[in-house]
């Protein structure tokens, strides 16, 4: 018997967990063990395809974007680092590439835009 035992939200964490305590998980160590996970949105219309890549941490003039007749590719590397905290430098300077195959793609006709770490890159189709 605890002292919330008849506390409806108890019933319900019991309801769920059964018996078991809920794992929990402690923040130390976040940017040691940190995933790099990349987010990629693609849209493809009749005439255009649409792709809006989350790269935060880079300005405008440290992305390069490589549009080939079968692929997108997206290089981002940090140049300056004024401002930036001490522990992100190392994994700025590495940089990150992402590419995404596709064909079809006019390698002239396409624009790409960066603001508040989204990067959108319009691309016609053949």
């Amino acid at each position: 018997m605890g002292f919330f035992d008849d506390d409806p939200f108890e019933s319900i964490v019991r309801e769920f967990f059964g018996e078991a305590k809920p794992k929990t998980s402690s923040s130390r160590g976040l940017i040691k063990n940190e995933r790099e996970e990349r987010y990629v949105d693609y849209i493809e219309e009749d005439r255009k395809i649409y792709f809006i890549f989350e790269i935060y941490g880079y300005s405008k003039k440290d992305i390069s974007v490589n549009i080939g007749k079968e692929f997108v590719e997206v290089e981002a590397k940090k140049k300056d680092f004024e401002n930036v905290q001490h522990y992100l430098i190392s994994k700025l300077k590495k940089g990150i590439k992402i590419k995404k195959e596709i064909s079809g793609l006019k390698t002239k006709n396409s624009e790409w835009t960066f603001n508040n770490g989204i990067l959108e890159v319009e691309i016609e189709k053949k």
